[in-house]
């Protein structure tokens, strides 16, 4: 199964009998059939069919757009998934120590994937840059520090802990975060992770490859039977997929901050392709482009994990049904993903 992306301008998205069509200025472009879609991800301006919708729909097939500032604005999904179980197990767990050990195995993930990150990086500048790999490596050995400092939290309901968790991995990502800022380029301004109403291009790719990570992460959660909006490590708020963000947390350095520091670091972007409006940085058509194949790209790319080669994308949704077995207390804990170094 594969994603289609639609870009650009002036497309439209139709059906023709049991096919979905792309058609740009009158012209079909492309041409495919549901059953070989998982998901579409519009980043450009058009229309979509009702016919269409309800295809899709049927054939389980997401939907999402992305603005320019790297939001996701549609997000259409086939119908809600009967697990009256695993749902009301989510809402229980918030209240007892189930959440404060999933979201510490979130964040233990989270933290070992940037340890794995940097270390990369350190290898690749061993020889040519050996003062920025000596940073790196140092920042790595920091963060493995706030690890330990992690596990000596106890299990306990995520209200009681959660400022412990926060304290440690935003002291974690502080680190990391300096060390990426060794191998960008002066002129893209990168200063640190400053999340939404990103300033510089580095922030505003990160953005955007985030919420198509966003998409994928909540497929997973989807189709795990789980509330996408009754998560536990990050805060409830209004109309704020907490759940996702939590299961993001496993995927963002291996999905996508190393998409973003490849494309930066080989010169296959360039400060030339952002504008600045109301001193916000946005993405023009061509960097959009590029940032949006290359993730979805490895999406489909193999890793080894527990013993056999999976795509990244169903690794995304073997955790998320992890998440809702040891809720439902099928297993006696969660173990979030990240790569070994």
């Amino acid at each position: 199964m594969r994603r289609l992306l639609i870009d650009g301008y002036g497309k439209t998205v139709s059906r023709h009998e049991n096919q979905i069509i792309v058609k740009e200025k009158g012209k079909v472009v492309r041409r495919v059939v549901p059953e070989n879609l998982r998901q579409i991800v519009i980043t450009g301006r058009g229309s979509i069919t009702f016919d269409a919708l309800r295809l899709l729909g049927r054939h389980g097939v997401d939907v999402i757009a992305i603005d320019r500032r790297g939001r996701t604005v549609i997000r259409l999904s086939s119908a809600m998934m009967r697990t009256v179980k695993t749902r009301r197990e989510q809402y229980k767990a918030y209240e007892d120590a189930r959440s404060g050990h999933l979201s510490k195995q979130f964040v233990y993930a989270k933290l070992k994937n940037q340890r794995a990150v940097l270390g990369s990086l350190a290898k690749t500048r061993r020889d040519t840059h050996p003062e920025d790999a000596e940073f790196i490596l140092a920042r790595r050995d920091e963060i493995k520090r706030h690890i330990a400092f992690l596990g000596e939290i106890e299990d306990q309901p995520i209200d009681s802990v959660r400022g412990e968790i926060m304290a440690v991995e935003a002291a974690a990502s502080k680190r990391y975060w300096a060390a990426v800022s060794k191998v960008i380029p002066d002129e893209f301004g990168f200063e640190g992770r400053s999340g939404r109403g990103a300033e510089d291009p580095v922030n505003a790719m990160l953005n955007y490859g985030y919420s198509i990570l966003e998409g994928e992460a909540w497929r997973g959660v989807h189709y795990a039977g789980l509330d996408p909006y009754g998560g536990f490590l990050h805060v409830d708020r209004p109309g704020r997929p907490s759940l996702v963000l939590d299961l993001m947390e496993e995927f963002r350095q291996q999905l996508v901050d190393k998409v973003v520091i490849g494309l930066i670091t080989k010169r296959a972007v360039s400060t030339g392709d952002f504008t600045f409006e109301g001193g916000k940085c946005l993405l023009g058509e061509t960097v959009r482009r590029k940032l949006a194949v290359k993730i979805l790209e490895r999406f489909e790319k193999y890793q080894w994990y527990k013993g056999r080669r999976r795509r990244w994308c169903d690794i995304i949704h073997f955790q998320a049904v992890k998440v809702a077995k040891y809720l439902r207390g099928e297993v006696p804990r969660y173990e979030g993903f990240h790569l070994r170094w």
